[in-house]
Formats: C-alpha cells, structure tokens, sequence
C-alpha cells in the first residue's frame, strides 16, 4: 500500500489516499474528517477538513506524547 497525499489550500483540505485504486462506495463523515470506504469497507480516502487548524495539532500531540503512548491515551 502506498500512501499518497494532497493539500488544497484553496478549501483547506487535506487527503490522504490509502488505496487510490479501489472504487469508493460510500462515504463517513465525523467531525472535520470524511472517511470514503469501499463496499467491503475498506479505507480508500481519508479527507481533513480545516487542515490548518487539524495538522499543527497533531503535530502538538505527538510530540508531547510519551515515548510509546497511542493517540488519546
């Protein structure tokens, strides 16, 4: 699986494709992100909304987090 990534500064948004070659079905939306999945449910896109506020805190999280501590522990 290869990873492929592309902001749009124009609408803010950041995505993320995890199988750009599998056909999306439908998509979940939770918060600032879309998740588009197959029909077997697998991950095709991942879409961030309001990147600019979404990736610094990321960035923030991590590097605060203790070494080997998952996201949200």
């Amino acid at each position: 699986m290869s990873l492929k990534m592309r902001y749009d500064r124009e609408d803010d948004v950041l995505m993320i494709w995890f199988a750009p070659e599998k056909r999306v079905d439908h998509a979940e939306q939770s918060g600032q992100s879309i998740l588009h999945l197959t029909a077997q449910g697998e991950p095709v896109l991942l879409e961030i909304l309001k990147a600019h506020e979404f990736v610094p805190e990321l960035v923030r999280a991590v590097m605060t987090a203790e070494p080997g501590a998952a996201a949200g522990d």
